[in-house]
């Protein structure tokens, strides 16, 4: 089921939602939970771990320094499982819109490539047509790369 919400000006939010999304988030919520209760047995998790981030975000602190699971938390967050909203100005169909997103990956891992292997930056250039010309040969050694990967899954 899908979902399309007009926001200011040419924005907009489509928002989706999946069962076999939900069985994943599902899945992943309890995964981490799970680690998250091996590590308080364990002892192994402090203060300095009570962060937003991943499932820590369920931890709280209480009295002197224990660190417990805030299951409140943990239940509301299922209220979310198996929606994911993309917030577009583009004038594409909600699928496309979609379907583009599911393809970032593939720009996130060129920006990777660029900046690791073909080792893009630093620029240490001044002069704009000195920069451009940096970035050419690295989008021109990248074009090569994924061409010589393209042939060699042909064979």
């Amino acid at each position: 089921m899908t979902v399309s919400i007009e926001k200011s000006g040419n924005t907009r939010l489509v928002v989706n939602y999946s069962a076999s999304r939900a069985k994943k988030d599902v899945y992943n919520r309890k995964r981490g939970l799970a680690r998250l209760k091996k590590q308080i047995k364990s002892g192994k998790l402090t203060k300095s771990h009570i962060n937003n981030r991943g499932y820590n975000k369920y931890l709280t602190l209480s009295g002197d320094v224990v660190v417990e699971i805030d299951y409140e938390k943990y239940n509301n967050d299922g209220r979310w499982d198996g929606i994911k909203g993309y917030l577009t100005y583009t004038k594409l169909m909600d699928n496309q819109v979609m379907e583009n997103y599911k393809n970032f990956w593939q720009i996130e891992k060129a920006f990777c490539i660029f900046k690791t292997d073909l080792r893009i930056r630093p620029i240490y250039h001044r002069i704009r047509n000195h920069i451009e010309s940096h970035i050419c040969i690295a989008f021109a050694a990248y074009c090569i790369l994924k061409d010589m990967e393209r042939v060699l899954l042909e064979e």
